[in-house]
């Protein structure tokens, strides 16, 4: 009875939302943000390249894995058309998401019955997936921006991403052992395992899509006589949102060159167990988590441009630091400098996640967020199609080839060289990636949002923000002798610089 109440709900608009109507859809949205992240968690990460390579796949396949990703959102074209037509985004939606999970049940089942071409089978309906999947993003895009003030943007997202990226962080952690678990139980079944996951992933989906359901809506406002056409072209003719289309396509395009292959990279040139791997991601997540919440404030203060231009910058600092974790061998300060590489990842990501999706939608004019955010969406995904499949290329074309650069110390009765530079296979990638990204910033700049302010200013305030529970710890009976001497010495340095 529950489910046809919720279907029949899904075909129903209210003529308003009340303030009650718009807490019910921001606890929804929660629901749902938890439901996918777990989703993600459990269906990539390190579990889909794992089980790639467990299928005889190569670099080129998990390059793949990520184009087929961003190919699918092609997609967001006729979702933007069914929304102009038909206006009822919370149907689109469910119908949408829906099919992608029924896709994911062919995909855990590859085992069984499709081990001959599982590759081909798992890359097929990975597409398909996407495809239908992507459907979705438009009315999605359109029906939250209408759910939530934009005031509270860095708010809501920043805490719905928290509680996601907390669920997504144990799923990933019990997800890392449960699958070493499993191989040494049972060493010819170990593809199982992951079946086993993806199947956990889907149920986590449909919590989500059944969270959508349940959203409220209202009767979206249309244009008489647009044409799909004009949809596309407008967000393209606004001179500032097509500034911002130029960032986020070299941003994604540096991203995904390198991205796809830090799993790879651990795998198999540092030779880490799945475990230990799930770790390092889920630190990583930590971070995030700490972190959402201090750059949704950031943002609501200043503006998502100001994030960006701190947050990109830290990303890019991570991607160069893996070309360091060999010299150009694994070293003592291997395992510790990935540790760094993943809380500074972490960091970095929070913001960048956050802020590159509500600056697009704050730079949408109200009632057009549909065809602004599938533009964006769409500049976004055809760049980053192309960087993995040109990433496992290159990769695969420098797995024999490296560059080196030593420094040599000679005296009388002794001779020491030390690796100043070894670049080796992955390594290549991950520095162009980061020269991509560095072009990105230049876009980025010219950029204009209501609010933005200097990226001192925005380190000043993260480096305040991330200060605040020291100061709170400073307050406890012998605890605080320890700390109020650092802390007030660094205030007064902040105080100085201003």
């Amino acid at each position: 009875m529950g489910i046809k109440l919720w279907y029949n709900n899904l075909f129903k608009m209210q003529e308003k939302i009340s303030e009650d109507d718009a807490k019910r859809g921001i606890r929804l949205l929660k629901i749902q943000g938890v439901g996918v992240m777990s989703m993600i968690a459990l269906q990539g990460g390190p579990f889909l390249p794992a089980f790639v390579l467990a299928l005889g796949g190569t670099n080129y396949h998990v390059g793949l894995l990520t184009t087929i990703a961003l190919i699918g959102q092609v997609t967001q074209i006729p979702g933007l058309f069914l929304v102009n037509k038909y206006g009822n985004r919370r149907l689109i939606t469910v119908f949408s998401t829906l099919a992608y999970r029924i896709m994911w049940c062919f995909i855990l089942l590859i085992p069984l019955f499709f081990m001959n071409k599982g590759i081909f089978f798992l890359l097929v309906c990975l597409l398909i997936a996407e495809l239908v999947g992507s459907v979705s993003a438009p009315p999605w895009n359109s029906l939250i921006r209408d759910i939530v003030p934009q005031k509270k943007f860095g708010k809501v997202f920043s805490i719905r991403l928290m509680l996601g990226s907390l669920a997504a962080l144990t799923l990933t952690m019990a997800g890392g052992y449960f699958v070493d678990w499993w191989r040494v139980i049972f060493p010819q079944r170990q593809l199982y395992a992951y079946s086993m996951l993806f199947g956990l992933g889907v149920i986590f989906g449909l919590i989500g899509t059944y969270a959508i359901g349940k959203l409220p809506e209202l009767p979206m406002k249309k244009e008489p006589g647009v044409t799909l056409a004009q949809l596309v072209i407008q967000p393209i003719k606004d001179l500032n949102f097509r500034t911002l289309l130029v960032f986020i396509a070299l941003w994604n395009f540096a991203v995904n060159m390198a991205g796809p292959f830090f799993i790879i990279y651990m795998m198999k040139r540092l030779e880490l167990s799945l475990s230990f791997i799930s770790i390092l991601t889920v630190i990583s997540q930590i971070t995030t988590l700490y972190f959402l919440r201090i750059w949704g404030r950031i943002a609501d203060k200043f503006s998502n441009k100001s994030v960006l231009s701190v947050s990109c910058p830290l990303f890019l600092v991570a991607v160069i630091g893996w070309t360091f974790t060999t010299m150009p061998e694994k070293h003592a300060l291997t395992i510790p400098l990935l540790f760094v590489i993943q809380i500074i990842t972490g960091m970095a990501l929070a913001g960048v996640n956050l802020a590159s999706v509500n600056i697009a939608l704050k730079l949408s004019p109200e009632g057009s967020a549909h065809s602004y955010m599938t533009v964006y969406s769409m500049a976004g995904a055809l760049a980053g199609a192309i960087a993995p499949i040109l990433g496992g290329l290159l990769a695969d074309f420098f797995t024999l080839r490296e560059l080196s650069m030593n420094l040599n110390w000679r005296g009388p009765e002794e001779q020491l060289t030390l690796s100043a530079l070894h670049f080796k296979a992955l390594d290549f990638l991950f520095f162009m990636a980061v020269v991509i990204g560095v072009e990105s910033l230049g876009r980025l700049k010219k950029v204009k949002e209501e609010g933005e302010v200097t990226e001192e200013e925005v380190r000043d305030q993260l480096f305040s923000e991330m200060l605040t529970p020291f100061k709170i710890l400073a307050t406890l009976p012998g605890i605080r002798h320890i700390i109020s001497v650092p802390a007030t010495a660094v205030e007064k340095m902040n105080n100085n610089k201003k």
